[in-house]
């Protein structure tokens, strides 16, 4: 029985081997193509910035069928979307009017980064000022029902900027500032 199992395995790790040995060898007489792929940073970052756009049109559109609004409440959603839109449709330009410089990305110092966060976080304060009224006024009008399903779609990221209570850049909602606690209760460590 043991001499029977030692041959298969053999035998298996043998034809392994060869087949490997084949493959590589086929592998190695395949055309390739010629040409490299060029990376086009210009056309990356144009589509960079529409898509984030593009994901709070999503976002808005998903939280607007969870709902299931009512007559009364559809306007104040409505205007509570156009200007979380508004806001998104203003990072999309500044986005756009930024053009990095990816060959020298980390060529910046600790104080250009920090203006540069600074004026994020100014931007984002803003917008989050600019909705907060319509934002209040959908929120009130809202069943105890809609606001646990409007609340829980807030902390997975489906509203507005990334959850009204995500990161301040806009950016997705993952957690404690975009990034997964490290340590065991939840702290960064």
């Amino acid at each position: 029985m043991f001499a029977r199992k030692f041959l298969l395995r053999a035998c298996a790790s043998g034809a392994l081997t060869v087949g490997g040995l084949f493959g590589h060898s086929f592998a190695a007489d395949a055309p390739r193509d010629t040409m490299p792929m060029k990376f086009d940073a210009a056309s990356f970052h144009k589509q960079f910035c529409s898509d984030h756009y593009a994901r709070h049109v999503g976002r808005m559109a998903y939280l607007e069928a969870k709902l299931s609004l009512n007559e009364t409440q559809r306007p104040l959603f409505e205007s509570w979307k156009e200007a979380v839109l508004s806001g998104a449709r203003a990072q999309e330009s500044t986005c756009l009017a930024h053009q990095p410089d990816f060959m020298h990305a980390h060529a910046h110092s600790i104080l250009e980064r920090q203006a540069h966060m600074k004026d994020r976080l100014e931007a984002r304060l803003a917008e989050i000022t600019a909705e907060e009224p319509s934002l209040k006024s959908l929120y009130d009008a809202l069943t105890p029902d809609q606001k646990q399903v409007f609340d829980r779609a807030g902390m997975e990221g489906h509203v507005g900027h990334g959850g009204h209570m995500g990161p301040p850049d806009g950016g997705f909602w993952h957690g404690h500032g975009g990034h997964a606690p490290h340590g065991p209760d939840g702290q960064d460590g």
